[in-house]
């Protein structure tokens, strides 16, 4: 993996979205395929490693934010990078049933003996002694400066050069006899978009947002794969099935859950409204967290559904009007139960509404449709009419917070 970012974008940027690459890229691999039993997955062998048929395809993905990338030729770093990673690799694969591919969103440099790549089966003899003649100068420069007392060139493609030149003929021409180089790649703000381009087998009406929400769940597999939850390769059926049941959701106007599983940032937006409605109540720092990373949750999804359909969007707002109404009854019982002339009654009193909609009211009001089972929805969704005054906690939270009455 490789990716370059603009002096505006800093390294840990850069890599993040070269990994986000590696993963957005195997999705379209793997969707492409035409082997019912093929599978993926990222960082195994390789940056994304490929089963199908029989056969590994071992890819190494060079992403870059380079507005032109500057073209691959067998002088590049990238090239000589991937060489020596694949060269170590050998002795551990049986190669005879394993492909290599490079995959670059920079063009190929003009008439370059890299060429025969882009072809499958094609004559690699010449590449290959050009190959050996560019690894052997690499070496004897580098050698040459250390005769000298210079500083070493080729500090990035010397090793990829020594890796190359000590596998025996036999495996040098093995080798690059399985290669391919897939030059003018996509980049990664593309990859959506083409996803989307090729689900022309559903409705187009649902691709755009079956694309986003396919790579979301992708993202959550690629996840539980590395922190072992899950086999470590994606199968091809996982998604297609996931394909299929969300298309059906969708074309059903069923609510689906997005976020019950996410996190919101280290550092995220919260209204100042919630933060007043539970400093009102003196709400623990744990109850304050909770509010806060529900009401993400729940802002985020009602945001998601209200752009999906119309309809989704009436089922928010007539939900919305039962959790007012089912809200209505502990805070009434909060208001005649406090002595408005004691303030440590009033908060006493409130924090029981709060802590009500973060720990009863989920079960007690019911959820929004039964494909949301999560207490998110329910938590997060207090929270947010909080923010609009429709609910509080306080006995006295509209006249405090500057709400009509």
């Amino acid at each position: 993996m490789n990716a370059k970012p603009s002096s505006s974008v800093h390294d840990a940027t850069a890599s993040a979205m070269g990994f986000r690459f590696q993963e957005r890229y195997a999705l379209l691999e793997l969707l492409a395929s035409n082997h019912d039993e093929a599978a993926v997955a990222i960082e195994a062998l390789d940056d994304v490693q490929l089963k199908a048929n029989g056969v590994d395809l071992l890819e190494q993905l060079k992403h870059s934010f380079a507005t032109q990338p500057k073209p691959i030729d067998i002088k590049s770093v990238n090239l000589w990078t991937t060489l020596r990673i694949w060269a170590e690799l050998l002795p551990s694969i049986d190669i005879s049933c394993t492909c290599f591919a490079l995959v670059t969103v920079a063009p190929l440099s003009e008439s370059s003996s890299l060429e025969c790549l882009q072809v499958e089966g094609s004559n690699r003899a010449k590449l290959l002694a050009e190959l050996i003649e560019e690894a052997e100068r690499i070496i004897e420069e580098v050698l040459a400066a250390k005769s000298a007392g210079i500083a070493k060139p080729h500090a990035k493609k010397s090793p990829g050069a020594k890796a190359f030149l000590s596998l025996s003929d036999a495996d040098k021409e093995a080798l690059i006899g399985k290669v391919t180089i897939r030059s003018n790649a996509p980049n990664i703000g593309e990859l959506e978009d083409i996803l989307a381009t090729k689900l022309n087998t559903y409705p187009a009406s649902q691709r755009v947002t079956l694309s986003r929400k396919t790579y979301e769940w992708w993202d959550r597999q690629i996840l539980l794969s590395f922190e072992q939850k899950r086999e470590r390769f994606i199968a091809r059926h996982e998604l297609l099935e996931y394909l299929s049941e969300t298309s059906s959701a969708l074309h059903t106007e069923s609510l689906m859950d997005s976020f019950s599983s996410k996190q919101p940032p280290t550092v995220f937006h919260t209204n100042e409204m919630l933060a007043k409605q539970c400093d009102l109540v003196n709400a623990n720092p744990a109850m304050s967290k909770l509010a806060r990373i529900c009401e993400w949750q729940a802002r985020n999804q009602r945001s998601e559904w209200s752009k999906e359909a119309p309809s989704k969007h009436s089922k928010i707002v007539n939900y919305d009007e039962r959790l007012v109404l089912e809200w209505q009854y502990p805070h009434d019982t909060a208001c005649e139960n406090a002595d408005s002339n004691d303030e440590e009654s009033l908060r006493s009193e409130g924090l029981k509404v709060l802590k009500w909609t973060l720990e009863d009211a989920p079960t007690m009001v019911g959820s929004i449709e039964s494909t949301i089972t999560s207490p998110f929805y329910v938590r997060g969704s207090y929270q947010v009419l909080s923010v609009e005054g429709r609910v509080g906690w306080h006995p006295q939270y509209q006249s405090r917070l500057g709400f009509k009455q």
